[in-house]
């Protein structure tokens, strides 16, 4: 399980559940979401299970973020905001001192991007740029998981090719999505309650192929051969309460779950 497969397939209670999500029409042609409606995760998934191509454009008082898709996997992103550019990921790191992140944001100009300016002034080895733009592609992307209000315009089709794109599966893009959710309010809502009960689907083995899990994640999954209540594995996993419940989100989001009624 290296996160390295194609695109991820849902089951089918997960499927149904995404089918209500809130879609508008624009005048233009390209489908309207909103987050207060649709939580990002669940959009992602829904791409994922119609292996839909084409463009996010996700804004919210006055930031805008892009997101690529390919065939269902999101594989490029990229944000006006200040606080999400490469730069100021790597200075936040430690791995640009002041004077080297000043130097390079004051080289950069049109048709030159950053990446290629820290390797050109030594600051990045060429054989690190593609780790580091696919960390800042992520980072951009989780950040999406954190709103909770704004528009999703989704248009269909990619007019330019980048050059380094993430390999990163859905499954395993949703569950450090949702890993970074640390409001309750949004994990409980995502659950559908903590009376809730949950089971795995009958595919899950496929599904699970497809993410890369930690022994206890893996364990908290293996307990779901038969109906338990959110309470019952919470009681018996050695996860934290708050893991399991968030954890658990996710899984019912990637589809490898679904809530018994």
């Amino acid at each position: 399980m290296n996160g390295q497969k194609p695109p991820d397939e849902m089951g089918d209670a997960a499927a149904d559940e995404l089918a209500g999500l809130e879609t508008v029409e624009d005048p233009g042609g390209e489908v309207v979401r909103t987050l207060d409606e649709s939580d990002f995760a669940e959009i992602v998934q829904d791409l994922s299970r119609r292996r839909w191509t084409g463009t996010l454009s996700i804004s919210h008082l006055g930031i805008s973020k892009r997101v690529v898709a390919q065939n269902g996997r999101l594989v490029f992103a990229s944000s006006t905001s200040k606080d999400d550019r490469m730069g100021e990921l790597l200075f936040r790191r430690g791995r640009l001192t002041l004077q080297q992140y000043l130097d390079a944001g004051a080289a950069v100009q049109k048709g030159k991007r950053l990446g290629a300016v820290l390797v050109e002034q030594g600051v990045l080895k060429p054989e690190d740029l593609v780790s580091v733009v696919v960390d800042h592609t992520q980072e951009v992307i989780y950040s999406l998981f954190q709103w909770t209000s704004g528009l999703c315009r989704m248009k269909p089709g990619v007019d330019e090719q980048e050059s380094i794109t993430l390999k990163m599966s859905t499954p395993d893009m949703i569950l450090e999505g949702i890993r970074r959710v640390g409001a309750w309010s949004r994990i409980e809502r995502g659950l559908g309650g903590v009376d809730s009960r949950y089971q795995r689907v009958p595919e899950w083995e496929q599904l699970a192929e497809q993410m890369t899990l930690p022994e206890k994640k893996r364990a908290l999954l293996a307990g779901l051969e038969r109906q338990r209540s959110v309470v019952a594995l919470c009681a018996d996993s050695s996860l934290p309460s708050f893991e399991v419940c968030r954890t658990l989100w996710a899984f019912r989001v990637i589809g490898v779950v679904a809530k018994q009624d």
